[in-house]
């Protein structure tokens, strides 16, 4: 089973995405833990788009496709941002010396969360491919 959307990158519009997964995780029988990965996953890479790559937010599109694959949910994200690889991306200067407050942990989610990651340019599309194991499989370490 398959579901795909593409939403608009301003943070409201997560509200959709969400739905989508939650949808999907329920017609492919996910159990809630499975379910709750796959949103906080897209909840992340979601919020990282808006506030970082589209600076802000606005029309810039999100595409989100949810595949069912055996014992895993395959999550396939894409934006039009710069490019950018959460999975290898070089950490971010010392909070102090920026006056921020923490940050970067979101991406030590993304990783810690997946059993598997990939990320790939595409076009002028940032693709990031995620599996998130269902219940039944057996867990595999980050």
């Amino acid at each position: 089973m398959r579901a795909e959307g593409a939403f608009r990158g301003r943070l409201p519009s997560f509200a959709e995405v969400r739905a989508l997964a939650e949808a999907f995780g329920t017609a492919v029988g996910a159990d809630h833990g499975t379910t709750l990965r796959v949103v906080l996953l897209l909840e992340e890479l979601f919020t990282n788009t808006v506030t970082h790559g589209y600076s802000g937010g606005g029309e810039d599109p999100v595409w989100v496709r949810l595949a069912a694959e055996g014992n895993v949910i395959e999550i396939t994200y894409e934006d039009a941002g710069p490019a950018f690889d959460p999975l290898t991306g070089a950490p971010a200067p010392p909070l102090a010396s920026r006056g921020e407050t923490p940050g970067g942990l979101g991406l030590a989610l993304v990783r810690g969360l997946s059993a598997s990651a990939a990320y790939a340019r595409v076009g002028d599309r940032n693709r990031v491919t995620l599996t998130v194991p269902t219940r039944s499989s057996p867990a595999t370490p980050p």
